[in-house]
This record gives C-alpha cells, sequence and structure tokens, in this order.
C-alpha cells in the first residue's frame, strides 16, 4: 500500500531528505574508519582470508566464517594493512543497506515509511558498529535486505527475473553469514501462511534447491563440524565460554542493542563482568530507550495489522525467527546467545519503526521522534568519543611494549592474543595459554611459573580473562611471585610489566 502523498508532489524536498539520509549514513561509516584497534573477531577473519598465502580450495569450502568475505579479504588485505583500508568494504556495504533498505520499505509500504527507514538505518549505532567491522554481518544485513526486496517484487509482479535475482542475493548472503538461513526460513513461512502467495511456494523452493545445491560444499561442512556438547552420563553441559548463557534479559537486551546500538548504557564488557550493577548504574537509559522505541513499534505493529497483514507476518517472521533460532541454539549448548547471531532481524525491525514513525511524526506524539533522534545521536557520540564502549585497544598495547621492549623480555597474551601478536608482528611472540594450562588453577600457575623461570622481564596483557579465569589466578601469581614495574590500561585491555625480584 502506497502513501498517499507521492514523490511527484514534493520531488524536490523529499529527494533532498533521503540523499542526505544517505550522505549522513556514508559519513558516519568512513568518521574515524581507522580510529579503533583491529580486535579478535577481525583476526579471525582476516586469518581465515590467509593473506600473503596461497589460497586453497580447502581455506574456502572449509570455511564456515563467511567464505564469501574470506575470499574478498585475501586479495583486499594482501594490498594494505591499515584498520581504515581494510574496513572499507563493510562501511560501503553498510552504506549501500540504507538504499537497499530504502528500495524495500517504498515497495512495501510508501514513501514516508521508507525515508524513515532509511535515516534509521542510517544513524542506526548498532549497522554502523558492524560497518566498521571486518566481519560477514554488513554484508549478510545488505544481501537478505535485497533478497526480501526482489522476494516481495517477485511476489506482485510473477516475474521470473526477480525470482533470478532473489536467488543470487541468497547465495550471496549465506557466503556472508550462515545467520541469512533464518531469512529464507522466514521467507518460506510467509509464501505457506499467507494465503495469497501460496501458489509461489513450490517455484520458490525449486530456486533454494538450487541455491543449496551450489551451497553444498558448506552444507557438508554444517552437518560435519556443528552439533551439540553432549555430557557424559552423570555429568552437567560445559557452559559455553565467551559469551553469556541464555537469560529471560536476552531478548529485551536484543532489542536494546538492535535500537541504540552497544554504546548507549552499560558497556559489553561491563555487562560480561559486573552486569548487575552495570544495570542499576543504566537503568534511566534502559528505561528510557525500551519506553521511547516501544511507541513507534506499537504503531508500526498497528498500521501494519490495518494496511497489509501479509506484510505484517513477512516482517514479524523475519524479526522472531532469527531471534528464537539464536536462543534455540544457545539452550542446546551449541552457540551462546549474543544479539548480532540474529542481526539479520535488523532490516525488519527498522522497517516496522519507520511506518510507527511516519504515524507519529504527523501526530500528538510528534515530540517522541525528536527523543528518538536524541537517544541514537548520544549514542553515536559515545560510540566515536567514549572510550568505554571501543573495542579491546590491543594496538596502544603493542605500541607501549614495542617502545620498551628489552632483550630478555617474555611478552604474555591471556585470554585473547591474536591482535597483539599481529601489532607486535616479528618484533616479539607473544606466548599463551593452551586449553591443557587452564583446566585448574594449578595447571594455570605452573604456567605462569615456567613462563616467569626463563625471563628477565615478563610483559603481561590481559584481555577478556573473566572468561578464562574468573578468579583471577593468573594476575595473582605474577603480582605474588614478581615485582610490578608497571601497569597500563587501555580499553579491553590491562597490561602489567613484571620484574624478578632482588635474590
Amino acid at each position: 500500500m502506497q502513501d498517499t502523498i507521492g514523490l511527484r508532489h514534493s520531488s524536490g524536498s523529499l529527494r533532498a531528505f533521503l540523499l542526505a539520509a544517505i550522505a549522513v549514513g556514508l559519513a558516519l561509516r568512513f568518521v574515524s574508519l581507522g580510529g579503533q584497534s583491529l580486535w579478535v573477531d577481525e583476526m579471525l577473519t582476516l586469518n581465515n582470508s590467509h593473506v600473503g598465502a596461497d589460497l586453497e580450495a580447502s581455506h574456502i569450502f572449509g570455511n564456515l566464517q563467511g567464505p564469501g568475505v574470506s575470499l574478498l579479504m585475501h586479495g583486499w588485505a594482501s594490498v594494505s594493512s591499515n584498520e581504515a583500508y581494510l574496513r572499507i568494504p563493510f562501511a560501503v556495504a553498510g552504506a549501500l543497506t540504507i538504499i537497499a533498505g530504502f528500495f524495500l520499505a517504498r515497495l512495501a509500504v510508501g514513501l514516508w515509511t521508507a525515508l524513515n527507514t532509511a535515516f534509521f538505518l542510517a544513524l542506526s549505532p548498532v549497522l554502523l558498529w558492524y560497518s566498521q567491522e571486518i566481519r560477514g554481518y554488513a554484508f549478510v544485513l545488505l544481501f537478505t535486505v535485497l533478497m526480501t526486496y526482489f522476494l516481495l517484487r517477485w511476489a506482485g509482479r510473477r516475474d521470473g527475473k526477480s525470482l533470478v535475482w532473489y536467488g543470487g542475493f541468497a547465495f550471496a548472503a549465506l557466503l556472508s553469514n550462515l545467520s541469512a538461513a533464518f531469512i529464507l526460513a522466514a521467507h518460506f513461512l510467509y509464501l505457506v501462511l499467507v494465503p495469497s502467495r501460496r501458489r509461489l511456494a513450490g517455484k520458490w523452493i525449486v530456486m533454494i534447491l538450487v541455491v543449496l545445491l551450489v551451497f553444498s560444499p558448506w552444507v557438508r561442512q554444517i552437518l560435519v563440524r556443528v552439533s551439540p556438547e553432549t555430557p557424559a552420563p552423570g555429568q552437567s553441559s560445559q557452559q559455553l565460554r565467551g559469551g553469556a548463557p541464555l537469560t529471560v534479559m536476552a531478548l529485551p537486551y536484543s532489542f536494546f542493542v538492535y535500537s541504540v546500538g552497544y554504546s548507549l548504557g552499560p558497556s559489553v564488557r561491563d555487562l560480561q563482568t559486573r552486569s548487575g550493577q552495570a544495570v542499576r548504574e543504566n537503568i534511566h537509559w534502559i528505561l528510557l530507550t525500551l519506553a521511547v522505541f516501544a511507541i513507534p513499534f506499537a504503531a508500526g505493529l498497528r498500521r501494519l495489522a490495518g494496511e497489509d497483514r501479509g506484510l505484517l507476518v513477512l516482517l514479524l517472521l523475519s524479526l522472531g525467527i532469527p531471534l528464537l533460532a539464536v536462543a534455540l541454539l544457545s539452550a542446546k549448548n551449541i552457540k551462546v546467545f549474543t544479539p548480532r547471531y540474529a542481526l539479520v532481524c535488523l532490516p525488519a525491525y527498522a522497517l516496522i519503526i519507520g511506518r510507527g514513525l511516519a504515524d507519529l511524526s504527523r501526530g500528538r506524539l510528534r515530540f517522541l521522534t525528536y527523543v528518538f533522534a536524541a537517544l541514537l545521536g548520544v549514542s553515536l557520540f559515545n560510540h566515536f568519543l567514549v572510550s568505554a564502549y571501543a573495542k579491546d585497544d590491543a594496538r596502544e598495547a603493542a605500541r607501549v611494549i614495542s617502545g620498551n621492549l628489552e632483550e630478555g623480555d617474555t611478552v604474555v597474551g591471556f585470554a585473547v592474543s591474536e591482535p597483539l601478536q599481529h601489532y607486535l608482528g616479528d618484533l616479539s611472540s607473544v606466548q599463551v595459554f593452551e586449553a591443557r594450562d587452564i583446566e585448574s588453577a594449578g595447571a594455570m600457575a605452573a604456567r605462569c611459573a615456567q613462563l616467569a623461570g626463563g625471563a628477565d622481564r615478563v610483559w603481561l596483557s590481559l584481555c577478556r580473562d573473566w572468561t578464562m579465569d574468573p578468579d583471577g589466578t593468573v594476575e595473582s601469581w605474577f603480582a605474588e611471585n614478581m615485582v610490578g614495574a608497571g601497569s597500563f590500561r587501555f580499553p579491553g585491555i590491562r597490561l602489567h610489566l613484571y620484574e624478578k625480584g632482588s635474590e
């Protein structure tokens, strides 16, 4: 259903509005693109890309972490290792998502909703975060938006070309991130559940079978390698490391993240290390965000229910299936629950919000749109300027080490060491703790003694150590058995220098 006021009635101002959204989104994505250090997730992509080495078939077909992105980065990263340069493709993909979201919303609902959706995507702190990160999320968001656009265009026109485009973007989305499968499931159920679309389900299945046939090398890898951790008889299931287990707050927190990102209210690090206190300290931001975003969300649902129930079904499926699937994977101990695994639901959320804002902006609650924009503005300010919300700064830690490194020094990276090793390069190898070294406090102490035994000085970098050593055994051992010679703090990293005591 198209809005009654069309582009032809005020083409100049509306086009300017759209161009402003694109320009703002593009500028935000390139501002301080290299400002933050590479962190562990980005190192995973770069390591899977085998930059500087011959790319073998097994490197691509054995990669379930976005093989398409790894293939892109294999060539792109060979030119330069500069952080800003490495992130350019992801910033471009994030900017293109704004445009794709506009066209999807205009096709599905109308012009005013499309403009609001475009501005929300342009200002979205969580979309900005992943547009400045070397991971597949920016690409999978772009391709799933294009998938949904061509699905609706095919459903309206019944033209084979749109279905072919749909299949192509579905394959590209799967190569970017496996969470694209959640949107495929949502599309299938939409075609089955909406009576006017059921006749299309057969052709859709044929197209997806073709896509899966081409994608079959990775399907085989998924079936072989992905399985839940089943406990032995009489033993409890081991908690997954590296993230939070499923709790009743997982879904509300996901909507909080999709609304204002990771840079408003409690930081991710605070939630992982002192969750209760962090929530209490930021309860005003949490409640204000949930209240302000709930109003356009509810208004959007109400309007869509009266205008196009089939579209509402599609959006609710695209929103609900990723979240429920990730929750199920977490409950089965296959993956930890984190909002990024369900990030493909963001465009559906943005479109519902966009429809609600189009309604509110012409009603008595117009002032809420200013509060809405202000919350996004505060989050964006924090994203760029408040270090508490920054990625782990291994780059600065490496700078301090390299500027003060002496012969006989040992560098130890505990919990997360890959980014530190990247920045130190050939200057110094980083000693790490293997799985056997963290089985118990005794094993950790023995490894510490081994590392300290042959070193005059030890640089100890602690990054996300709460995941492997919540009791602080490693840090305590060095503090008790060596002499502290300096301590440094960077976002996400504590760096200590220890020396041998006098005999």
